[in-house]
């Protein structure tokens, strides 16, 4: 069998002490997570200020057209409306400014052959700035 060696030095045997290296550890460890700085989401995101001689211009809040589909109806600004006058609402308003924002609300229960006609006719009389959400 062979003997443990252990470094002698005089009297007194070397050995290292764990409860402090432990400590350290834990004191590292609590540095680290304590002093660790998430990544800010928001600063990759592109943000487009106007000019500041055009934000005293542009204090209006610029025009939205909702439009909601549910389950066999279109609804414009609340409105029901059938596929044709939407259409002619949505070529109306494009002639007026073609910048128009359209925000299109899904409902859950909505087929998606309704979804792809008013999306449709929204890019079919050139309306292109369109937001699209869910309903619950």
């Amino acid at each position: 069998m062979k003997k443990s060696r252990k470094r002698k030095i005089g009297a007194t045997v070397l050995s290292v002490p764990m409860s402090s290296m432990i400590d350290v550890v834990f004191l590292l460890l609590i540095y680290f997570i304590v002093t660790q700085k998430d990544e800010i989401s928001e600063a990759h995101l592109a943000v487009n200020l106007p000019a500041p001689d055009q934000a005293q211009q542009s204090e209006t809040k610029p025009n939205l057209l909702e439009i909601e589909i549910q389950p066999g109806q279109v609804f414009v600004q609340g409105a029901p409306r059938s596929l044709e006058m939407v259409r002619k609402t949505l070529t109306y308003l494009s002639g007026l400014d073609p910048d128009q924002t359209v925000i299109v609300k899904i409902s859950q229960l909505a087929h998606v052959d309704e979804v792809v006609q008013v999306l449709d006719l929204c890019r079919g009389v050139g309306l292109n700035n369109l937001s699209i959400m869910a309903l619950k």
